[in-house]
């Protein structure tokens, strides 16, 4: 064996080696190497202590072995974490403590050494927790995070959104134990303004120093007055560095001072010639430090990456535009959700600098974080790589009559107030979502949209948006936004989107008007564009959408969504092996990438656009619909023709029905054995109808939205989901499930025959309920017919109508027949039916809206889903 041949093999050996073991990096976590610690606590005077790996656990009060920290669960009333952490004694003194979070799902409660020191409403925005003095012990020290889940009424919104992410509950992002010398700053806020001419900029920088345990510096270099009052002064300095390196501007020395458990903030201004701009195609980062110095030897640094640059909404020749640094800007983004298999949204650093690749490989200059705050590494990487950041508030799909909820408005409002404290002063992000999918013209509406702007304005410095619903555009109250982002989701939607748009522009005056759009696909189907679910079909809506906005003199638009992610509530929408993923990515969840990445990525760059097959596809009736019907026609017919009494039996059960059931009465009895066969032929009618309906409105947003308000469970509606791509299992169950009512209602009969004199059997009652049903029959061509009838209009609202007339016509034959072979007064027998129904519809309803408010949400589907 040759040498050459000798390391080929030895080459392909490590190959073989090392590139599995780097796919896997991204299923499962790793910790934040050094350099990765170091850009997201720039301190080099502090200890930091990473609490990732494995923490004790307790679910509802019951030990559940360990869990992983990072990492999600399922929502649970209540999950303990406890771990231990050893901290030697010289350690422990010559520092103050406190814990870093970057992100907890909701509530957490934070004990150490079995002493309560805070709760936090969490909400996956970064946040830092202070330890008082003597909690911590030299040796070891147990920590404790309970986390609670998020109020009542926020589940219920989160849960019924549209296309809203699993809910999880957690430490779901990493989580630090910070020692910082006694005095020290982290809180740094930064506001830029550039000259007109570009030729300078200045910096304003805010600093709030932290004083902690103050009387050791004191101790140390022996100044009693100065403990005596426990206050110490340092000096303060703020130092401006190039993306060079070099130092262009410094602020001096200022002298403040700090005493023990209290903050002080100062201020610097920064001048600088000839900046260097910050933009999406050259991300330049100076670097802001503030250096905290005690008797002139430095005791604290902390370093904040500044860009220089200019976002302002502006009047251009095609309408309402964005400009950076005061150059014209279309807008091209994705909706990104933190998420990846086995990991759910505790994503490891290593995925979120693949993701960042990508999207810089597609050309896209926008990421807009649709549920939750960016995880503090992904918005350092927008920072570095020149990704522009549309943040926003967890306040998606919310019904009017919960705008005014207590818990709903607090909850918002503390999270508008940490969003501008964690992410104003980051470059990369330029605007805040106020809301999305929430009602236009009404007072209330107005009001909470109002407060939240306000809120943001007072403490941000970033352009405002709001995400409006296709339906709700001739209503849209501009109210002091900058950026209204009009979201076309539903096939007619996208298919109106040019006359949409251009009502929208005349109503909309000084906001910049940006478009959302998006499609989900069945992964598998390849049956060209079409199948308005194939892969193919997503890249062409997308091309047609993203031509459509330009065309218009949009602003840009943003694509829902970058990559796949996993649902709250199982979909139909798709077909897909599992329910609860939502297929509306570019590319999937392990980031294998679709043609409308590759569309997207032409339409961004001006590229060639990849080639697209239409094939050859027809929405047709299944064949089991038709076979089905035929056959039972063909039932009909033969116990009509082979049974003279039989025939005389349907004759009088709907030319005469008070004589036939009469016959019931007087104990005439029919033959048990055609009855039955009769309920299996008319609850398949029926069945074929729900079937065809099922299969027929299986793709429908609206519908699907509507569905999990009435069937709020996730199991009952994985079971419709599950038939309704099935045609023939589900022509199969909904004709059972209509046998079973009709046996069902047999029963309810016979016990209402307890209250009777008369002798009445149950196959009495079960003769009433199967030939009062006989209408039902008529269903049968209407069955067979009604997937094309339903994608006619006109016919698609004659439809529904007609079925229910011949419904109510069974139901009230059915009464009819009770009251005469009960020998009982009609409108007695009327008036108990009808209050039984009542009573059945309005306990159902009752027990509803307590549990899930489905007046408000119903009001909501009315309002804005179906508008």
């Amino acid at each position: 064996m040759t040498r050459a041949t000798i390391l080929l093999c030895a080459a392909l050996f490590l190959a073989g080696a090392v590139l599995p073991l780097h796919s896997a990096d991204h299923n499962v976590y790793q910790r934040l190497g050094t350099a990765q610690v170091q850009a997201l606590i720039p301190a080099p005077k502090r200890t930091v202590i990473d609490l990732s790996g494995p923490w004790q656990r307790e679910i509802n009060g019951s030990a559940a072995g360990t869990a992983q920290i990072p990492s999600s669960e399922e929502l649970a009333n209540r999950i303990v974490y406890k771990r231990s952490v050893r901290i030697e004694g010289s350690t422990l003194q010559n520092h103050s403590w406190q814990l870093q979070f970057f992100g907890v799902s909701d509530e957490v409660e934070l004990r150490i050494n079995g002493r309560f020191v805070l709760r936090y409403p969490g909400g996956l925005i970064p946040f830092t927790a202070r330890i008082p003095e003597r909690i911590l012990t030299s040796g070891t020290n147990t920590i404790e995070l309970a986390v609670s889940p998020a109020g009542e009424k926020t589940q219920l919104i989160d849960a019924f959104g549209r296309s809203s992410k699993k809910m999880t509950m957690g430490i779901v992002r990493e989580v630090f134990l910070v020692g910082t010398p006694h005095v020290w700053t982290n809180d740094v806020k930064t506001t830029v303004s550039i000259a007109s001419n570009r030729s300078s900029a200045s910096v304003a920088v805010s600093a709030t120093v932290f004083g902690g345990n103050v009387d050791r510096l004191i101790n140390r270099d022996g100044s009693g007055d100065a403990l005596a009052n426990d206050k110490v002064p340092v000096t303060v300095e703020a130092i401006l560095t190039a993306p060079n390196g070099s130092v262009v501007a410094t602020s001096g020395a200022t002298t403040v001072v700090t005493e023990r458990a209290r903050q002080t903030t100062t201020s610097f201004q920064l001048g600088l010639q000839s900046p260097i701009l910050w933009s999406t195609a050259n991300p330049a980062l100076y670097t802001v430090t503030i250096r905290v110095a005690h008797n002139g030897s430095v005791i604290d640094e902390f370093s904040h990456p500044v860009g220089i640059r200019s976002v302002r909404i502006t009047t251009l020749e095609r309408g309402r535009g964005m400009q950076l640094n005061d150059s014209n800007i279309i807008i091209s983004g994705v909706e990104y959700v933190e998420e990846y298999p086995n990991l759910g949204p505790s994503m490891s650093w290593r995925q979120m600098e693949q993701d960042v690749a990508m999207m810089k490989t597609l050309g896209i200059n926008v990421v807009r974080f649709r549920h939750g705050s960016p995880h503090p590494y992904f918005l350092h990487l927008c920072d570095k790589y020149g990704l522009m950041v549309f943040a926003e508030l967890p306040a998606a799909d919310i019904p009017e009559g919960l705008l005014e909820h207590e818990e709903v408005t607090a909850r918002l409002r503390n999270a508008a107030e940490r969003l501008v404290s964690y992410a104003d002063s980051h470059p990369a992000v330029i605007a805040y979502g106020v809301s999305d999918g929430i009602g236009e013209g009404t007072a209330t509406a107005a009001a909470f949209h109002g407060q939240l702007v306000k809120t943001l304005r007072a403490g941000g410095s970033k352009l405002l948006y709001k995400v409006v619903t296709a339906g709700c555009l001739p209503k849209v109250s501009e109210g002091g936004f900058d950026i209204i982002m009009a979201r076309f989701t539903t096939v007619d939607e996208r298919a109106r989107l040019q006359s949409l748009l251009q009502g929208l522009q005349r109503t909309v005056r000084t906001a910049a008007i940006l478009t959302n759009f998006g499609a989900v696909v069945s992964p598998a189907n390849m049956n060209g564009f079409s199948d308005p679910l194939s892969n193919e079909a997503q890249a062409v809506s997308l091309r047609d959408c993203y031509k459509t906005s330009i065309s218009s003199g949009m602003a840009g638009c943003i694509v829902w969504s970058f990559n796949d992610y996993t649902l709250e509530k199982p979909t139909m929408l798709v077909d897909h092996y599992d329910a609860y993923t939502c297929t509306s990515g570019l590319v999937d969840v392990w980031r294998q990438p679709r043609v409308s990445y590759s569309m997207l990525k032409s339409l961004v760059n001006d590229e060639k656009e990849p080639l697209l097959q239409a094939r050859d596809y027809s929405p047709d009736t299944p064949l089991v619909f038709i076979v089905t019907g035929i056959v039972l026609a063909l039932v009909l017919t033969f116990l009509v023709n082979r049974s003279r009494r039989f025939r005389e039996y349907v004759l009088r059960a709907v030319l005469r029905p008070y004589n036939f059931y009469a016959d019931i009465r007087d104990q005439r009895i029919l033959s048990t054995i055609q009855t039955t066969i009769l309920g299996a032929v008319i609850a398949s009618c029926l069945g074929l109808v729900v079937a065809s309906l099922v299969f027929f409105l299986r793709t429908d947003p609206d519908v699907e939205y509507l569905l999990h308000l009435l069937l709020p469970s996730n199991l009952a509606y994985g079971i419709l989901r599950a038939i309704a791509w099935q045609p023939a299992l589900s022509l199969f169950v909904c004709s059972a499930v209509v046998l079973l009512i009709l046996l069902a209602i047999a029963v309810i009969l016979r016990v209402g025959a307890m209250f009777v004199r008369g002798r009445i059997y149950y196959r009495d009652t079960l003769t009433i309920a199967v030939w009062s049903a006989l209408p039902l029959v008529v269903l049968l061509p209407i069955g067979i017919a009604l997937y094309k009838m339903l994608s006619t209009d006109a016919m698609s609202l004659w439809v529904p109508v007609i079925i229910g007339l011949i419904v109510c016509w069974f139901i009230f034959r059915m009464l009819r027949a009770t009251a005469v072979v009960f020998d009982a007064p009609p409108l007695v027998v009327y008036g108990i039916g009808a209050f039984l129904i009542l009573c059945t519809a309005g306990i159902t309803f009752w027990m509803y809206s307590a549990r899930y408010d489905l007046i408000d949400f119903l009001t909501f589907y009315v309002n804005v889903v179906s508008a």
